[in-house]
């Protein structure tokens, strides 16, 4: 996964950080069994290699994500120096202590990414499809939109949908620090939506995905305030601020907080009702835009969330004129960018504190 592991006896350091909650378990036979409760022993793989599976315990192993352990040769330690490189761990970034992800050292903030690039210019050609990209498929000028016209695209976070403590805990910051609209390249980001029908081909297969959310989890608003836009001749599917769109439609519904119970209301918020009401401006896409597309300005929307780009005066795009900010970042915000859903709601409830919640374990 890109981190230096070493061990002493049943002791586990992770990029020079002992792991006091997770030493090596072993069996009555002395034989190594898992990693605390987050990696369980598989067995040996070819050229000295051990795979773990990330699971609690050994009963729910079978179809965890593997986790392989390599030795630290010469060789992949070249390649592991480039695979941080590639994440940005260079420059300006190159000491994490100084700049990076709260909490983060190098190769633990990412643990699927794989050595894909070389070239420091990376940022700058991940922001030119960016705007090539959005450019190629935007209706001209801004458009302001309702979030009771919005629903996730098919695309969002490889398909997953939401999470729903996400949107919760969106919606609680609106509720207790009051609704902060954007202002010029601050604030919220820019919502980049797609003007679809309920029936066009991924709209329909959108619409198919969001019942199937709402039927397995009933902390979204409810069914019918959707089916009513199901019902309409437009829709709009959300490549980016799907949370954000979803957290002030349970102000709409007036539904009830998954933390306390008591129910979201606007009450004399006047640019939270602005916002509900009248709608938030957006980028809106056409419908013709394909899977492939909408699934890479989704995935760049978030993995560039350090250049806050904007819209001119004149109406086009300054993403190629982004400045990087390269000011320390809480590392809840920048792992809420990039996780999928159940993985988002985990991140959600560890921020929170949340302990004895019935989603846990789901």
């Amino acid at each position: 996964m890109g981190a230096k592991i070493s061990v002493s006896g049943t002791e586990v350091t992770l990029n020079g950080v002992m792991m006091k909650m997770h030493p090596i378990k072993l069996d009555d036979d002395g034989v190594v069994t898992s990693i605390g409760r987050i990696w369980q022993m598989n067995g040996w793989l070819e050229d000295e290699q051990i795979e773990f599976k990330e699971a609690p315990s050994r009963e729910v192993m079978q179809f965890a994500r593997s986790v392989v352990w390599s030795k630290a040769t010469d060789e992949r330690m070249e390649q592991w120096t480039k695979q941080m490189e590639g994440l940005g761990y260079s420059g300006s970034a190159a000491d994490p202590l100084k700049r990076g992800i709260e909490g983060c050292c190098p190769g633990t903030s990412d643990a699927k990414a794989k050595v894909t690039r070389d070239d420091a210019n990376q940022d700058k050609e991940d922001l030119s499809t960016l705007n090539r990209l959005l450019s190629e498929w935007r209706e001209p000028g801004m458009f302001e939109i309702r979030p009771r016209q919005v629903v996730p695209d098919f695309s969002n976070r490889g398909h997953t949908g939401l999470s729903v403590e996400h949107v919760h805990y969106l919606a609680t910051q609106f509720q207790d620090k009051g609704f902060q609209k954007r202002v010029g390249n601050q604030g919220h980001d820019i919502p980049v939506l797609i003007r679809d029908t309920p029936s066009s081909e991924l709209g329909s297969k959108a619409v198919s995905n969001w019942r199937a959310k709402l039927d397995d989890e009933k902390g979204f608003p409810p069914r019918e305030h959707y089916e009513r836009l199901f019902g309409e001749v437009e829709m709009f599917t959300s490549l980016g601020n799907g949370h954000f769109n979803q957290a002030l439609n349970l102000f709409l519904t007036e539904s009830k907080s998954i933390y306390n119970g008591k129910n979201y209301v606007i009450g004399n918020d006047i640019e939270l009702h602005h916002a509900i009401h009248v709608g938030i401006r957006a980028l809106v896409l056409k419908n013709s835009i394909p899977l492939r597309d909408r699934e890479t300005i989704s995935k760049l929307l978030n993995s560039k969330r350090e250049f806050a780009w904007g819209v001119n005066a004149d109406g086009s795009l300054n993403i190629l004129d982004a400045a990087e900010d390269t000011s320390s970042c809480k590392q809840f915000i920048a792992l809420s960018k990039v996780l999928d859903a159940q993985e988002l709601n985990c991140l959600v409830r560890a921020e929170l504190g949340v302990k004895d919640s019935h989603r846990m374990g789901q």
